[in-house]
């Protein structure tokens, strides 16, 4: 009987690697599944595919050797690799270690030596991988030596043919529009036949092999660079039956046309967009910008690619992210956001819920605030989440599973990641979401940021396909403006110009002068100012030179609110149609300016702010005007780019505006050179990440609680390991940094935790100890946590009431920067007195000592001291100007500097969750009674305790002047509010929908029983 020719074939692909040497590749895995697919739709014997952790060294050995065992002479044998390659002339498997290759990698000769002792009529080896060190090639980077390959060895013997995607010192590359390999692509192309290779009904391999080499020689229009592959072997007589595809092919998507999203939303109906959200941004949007486009069409945004989109401000990145997200909820899955501020969370998901609710799309936002949705996330109860960076990391920290649940994850302003205070939270969840590519899947990374320097860096530590544009739908015109009123700028297409702006004059009226100018131009003008004070002095003075009509609306919005002093001073610049916009002002007066700023004919035709509102906030303006570019304090540090460009970018109104103009001002002809070149024409720095100058013991608190599903106990080694796959380790292995942290430092920090009680010995391991959790939930520095524990030790559990827990987050250095005047006049009088209110608050004796400190002129303590006060006296629902009453009684400060009241207590709420965490951690079984779960809320908000469970409830934003004007007439609990006459309640709210909003949480708070207290005022502070 005559031998029937059998199949034998072997597949390897390798994107994801043990070791963080390797970057991750995108199509490697896919280059070897469509080959094992093809050939398997052809053949009927089986194929061998490994991928990723399966494709080890000793796999690969055993495997092979299965092939030697089994073929003849008479059969056909594939074998295909593709992943990276070593400049030693290794590909390497998933677990080559690049400081041990010899050991942990198969050399070409040894390849070579098991292949060799295959017996086959034909053999084919394909190698997509390269060996010559270059950035961008399939190959290991080795802290960025670069030289000469080895050539590739001889293959001996008929019908044995070597195809490599390059010879020596050449580059594989891998293509975005072809998601695949160059090499495997043309591959691909030939086994199915292509005119070029065939020989009768079969493929000729020595035509396969020229078709291949000379599409990678001369790409054409493939947009591919040149490589030089290398073709070994006789192969006179070998060839293939051509390859036809099937139902194994299809089902690897490769048998599918290319789709392409013209700008017509309509265009993304067959790539698996919902019709609801294409009609919803039908309705919000014109077209597909440039931007968007190229997410789409290069980065594959939609088919599951990790992106990194680096374009300018306004130019459109939000939307890529939503296009991946309602992508995947289409499909199925949720997508979570990661946003810089609790502001743009909050203005994302009102946005979101306005674009996506009637689609069905249920978003929820997850702040930490009292109305959060944590319980809907931790369940799976989402298709789109909005979370701060911190909060979802604090959160995966506690429950991983929620990496397993999210599909898509899109990561706003990622540039942050550079920020020394945001940065290394975010870069340590990345990492951690890098190292989770080796057990299994992983959420799509969308990654949104401004221009970025050197941002293939980033990309390629994502592994993400960088997209990049300089596109804006609305031009922007960049400039410095002098003294005498000349603009010098560059246009729209970049060029040089140079324009009077406005009127000549003396120097220190040059910002009036050219605020007055573009607002008689009829533009609405954001004026950036370095400092608060700065602010809110120069939004009086113009209020005063413009003479522009009064802010009417806005006004009577804020008028009789019992806002307080700093309220007040907003009102009398409203008068002139000038607001300020600084992080002092309370929720509700910054909100009624957004909402009017951003109006089509607003009233208020220029905001003074500082810089928080280009980061923490989405507002838009016709021109934008930067005073100073370097931050206050000793030393003064200068704006970066980056910086610079977040603030400029905020001029330009999209359907509003032609263009948007920035101008910065300038003081003298020197200062004018200096910051058009560093600044107006300057590239952006390069990203890099600040972990180098972290403490490392909250860096590996971070690694305990993501391993603890997986490690009984860490050691230093674990933490050493986790580190190498971060940013910072990856630039040093790029040549861009020096280490980050040395083994010692590890070691010392582990230390450091065990003496501080955060961590304990187990066995040859280390565990978290109660206080370590906290620790990491609270996400709170380690020397904060420590100083609490410290603190709270000395007193007795029966004193842990609400002055003394209040006391001990101001004792954290994460509430140092609340601006609190330090004391200057009577300062022995204020020390005498702020410590008898605090003991007529009952704080514990050993707190008040920590929290007042040295007694001394310009003591921290007092100022300490004064922020307690304000924060008791805030949760207990007083109002705001009796409060700032009580904190000038005794001191000579100006009209505004009483200290940001609200904010000192809605950031001493996020703390003081973790101080109740400690305080229980120390007394065991101490009964807190309700402040647990009321004094954060009450901190929050500011509000009677009874009407905390309402608000919790209460779908509708109440304002903290309308919860205490409910509360002064008895409607201060769930009960009293279904109990009373709904004409009362809209005589107080005057808004039915309010009052129908109100009973509804009242009924849900009732019935769940909640803290429902009678409420009194308390007395003033003696």
């Amino acid at each position: 009987m005559e031998y029937e020719q059998k199949f034998y074939g072997l597949f390897i692909g390798v994107d994801n690697y043990e070791s963080p040497a390797f970057s991750q590749l995108k199509y490697a895995k896919k280059d070897a599944i469509a080959l094992h697919a093809l050939f398997t739709d052809t053949f009927s014997e089986k194929a061998t595919l490994m991928l990723d952790a399966a494709a080890t060294k000793d796999r690969l050995t055993t495997e092979i050797g299965h092939l030697r065992a089994s073929s003849t002479e008479q059969d056909i044998v594939v074998v295909t690799y593709s992943g990276h390659g070593t400049r030693d002339g290794a590909p390497a498997t998933h677990d080559s270690k690049p400081d041990r290759l010899a050991e942990t990698a198969l050399s070409l000769d040894q390849l070579f030596d098991l292949v060799r002792g295959i017996r086959a009529e034909v053999i084919v080896l394909v190698l997509d991988c390269s060996f010559s060190g270059r950035a961008g090639a399939k190959v290991l980077r080795e802290d960025g030596v670069r030289g000469p390959g080895r050539a590739l060895p001889p293959v001996a013997g008929d019908g044995i043919v070597l195809i490599a995607a390059t010879e020596a010192d050449q580059d594989a590359r891998e293509s975005g529009e072809f998601r695949h390999g160059f090499l495997t692509h043309y591959l691909l192309e030939g086994l199915r036949g292509h005119p070029a290779v065939r020989d009768g009904d079969r493929i000729s391999l020595p035509k396969l092999a020229d078709h291949v080499s000379r599409k990678l020689r001369h790409p054409g229009e493939s947009g591919a660079a040149k490589q030089a592959p290398g073709v070994k072997g006789r192969m006179t007589h070998a060839s293939l039956p051509i390859l036809v595809p099937g139902v194994n092919f299809r089902a690897a998507g490769e048998d599918t046309p290319r789709q392409w999203a013209t700008p017509a939303f309509s265009s993304l109906a067959d790539m698996g967009v919902p019709e609801q959200a294409i009609t919803a941004w039908e309705q919000r949007y014109s077209r597909l910008n440039e931007v968007q486009l190229l997410a789409i069409n290069d980065g594959h945004v939609l088919r599951g690619g990790n992106v990194l989109v680096s374009a300018p401000t306004s130019a459109g990145k939000t939307l890529v992210g939503e296009l991946a997200a309602l992508r995947a909820v289409a499909d199925g899955g949720r997508a979570v956001f990661l946003l810089s501020t609790r502001a743009l969370v909050n203005e994302q998901y009102d946005r979101f819920l306005e674009t996506y609710s009637a689609a069905g799309v249920r978003v929820i936002r997850v702040t930490g605030e009292l109305r959060d949705q944590s319980r809907a996330l931790v369940m799976g109860d989402f298709d789109i989440a909005i979370l701060t960076y911190e909060k979802f990391g604090a959160m995966l920290a506690g429950r991983p599973k929620l990496l397993s649940m999210t599909r898509v994850l899109v990561i706003d302003e990622i540039q942050a990641l550079a920020l020394p205070d945001r940065g290394p939270s975010l870069e340590l969840l990345l990492t951690w979401i890098r190292l989770r590519r080796l057990p299994g899947p992983v959420p799509q990374i969308v990654g949104l940021s401004a221009v970025l320097g050197e941002a293939g860096d980033l990309a390629g530590w994502l592994g993400a396909e960088l997209v990049t544009s300089t596109h804006r739908d609305v031009p922007l015109v960049e400039g410095v403006v002098t003294e005498d009123g000349t603009y010098r700028h560059l246009d729209e297409n970049g060029q040089e110009q140079v324009i009077p702006l406005a009127s000549p004059g003396e120097e220190d009226t040059l910002l009036s002068r050219v605020v007055r100018a573009l607002a008689e131009a009829s533009d609405q003008v954001i004026v950036f100012m370095a400092t608060r004070r700065e602010a809110i002095r120069f939004a009086r003075e113009l209020a005063g030179e413009l003479g522009r009509a009064p802010a009417a609306a806005t006004i009577a919005a804020l008028s009789g609110r019992g806002h307080g002093r700093l309220v007040e001073e907003l009102l009398r610049c409203l008068r002139g149609g000038v607001a300020f916009h600084i992080s002092d002002l309370g929720e509700d007066a910054r909100l009624a300016v957004e909402r009017a700023f951003r109006l089509h004919d607003s009233e208020i035709r220029v905001i003074v702010a500082t810089s928080t509102l280009a980061q923490g906030l989405n507002l838009a303006a016709d021109a934008v005007v930067i005073h100073r570019l370097r931050h206050p304090g000793e030393p003064e540090r200068p704006y970066t780019v980056s910086q610079y460009r977040n603030m400029a970018g905020r001029a330009g109104r999209t359907g509003i505006t032609r263009r948007g103009r920035s101008a910065v001002i300038a003081h003298g002809s020197v200062d004018a050179e200096q910051k058009w070149i560093s600044y107006i024409t300057a590239a952006p720095e390069p990203v890099r990440s600040p972990l180098a100058g972290r403490d490392v013991r909250s860096l590996i608190l971070f690694f305990f609680a993501m391993s603890a599903a997986e490690l009984e106990t860490v050691s230093a080694a674990h933490v050493d390991a986790f580190l190498t796959w971060t940013f910072a380790a990856y630039l040093h292995h790029m040549g861009r940094s020096v280490r980050s942290f040395s083994p010692s430092q590890i070691s010392n920090a582990m230390a450091g935790l065990l003496d501080e009680g955060l961590i304990r010995s187990v066995g040859a391991g280390y565990a978290l100890t109660a206080l370590g959790k906290v620790a990491l939930r609270s996400g709170l520095s380690v020397d904060s946590v420590v100083v609490i524990a410290q603190a709270l030790r000395t007193v007795e559990a029966a004193q842990l009431n609400r002055m003394t827990l209040i006391a001990a987050a101001q004792l954290t250095e994460e509430l140092l920067d609340i601006r609190f005047s330090l004391p200057i006049g009577h300062w022995r009088k204020e020390w005498q007195t702020l410590q008898r209110k605090l003991r007529s608050q009952n704080i514990a004796e050993p707190m008040l000592d920590r929290l007042l400190g040295d007694y001394e002129p310009q003591s921290p303590g007092v100022v300490r001291a004064r922020r307690s006060l304000a924060c008791l006296r805030w949760s207990r629902a007083v109002a705001l100007p009796m409060i700032e009453r009580e904190l000038v009684e005794h001191q000579f400060v100006e009209v505004t500097n009483t200290g940001p009241i609200e904010q000192a207590a809605r950031r001493t709420s996020g703390v003081v969750e973790a101080v109740i965490d400690i305080a229980m951690v120390v007394h065991r079984g101490a009964d807190l009674g309700t402040l647990p779960e009321i004094l954060p809320a009450q901190l929050e908000l500011g509000v009677p305790a009874g009407l905390v469970p309402v608000l919790r409830h209460l779908p509708l934003r109440l304002d903290r002047e309308s919860c205490l004007d409910l509360a002064r007439d008895g409607f201060d609990t769930a009960r009293a509010i279904l109990d009373a006459d709904e004409r009362k309640l809209l005589a107080h709210l005057g808004d039915h929908h309010l009052v129908t909003a109100l009973v509804a949480a009242a009924e849900k708070a009732d019935r769940r029983d909640d803290v429902d207290a009678s409420f009194d005022f308390p007395p003033a502070v003696d």
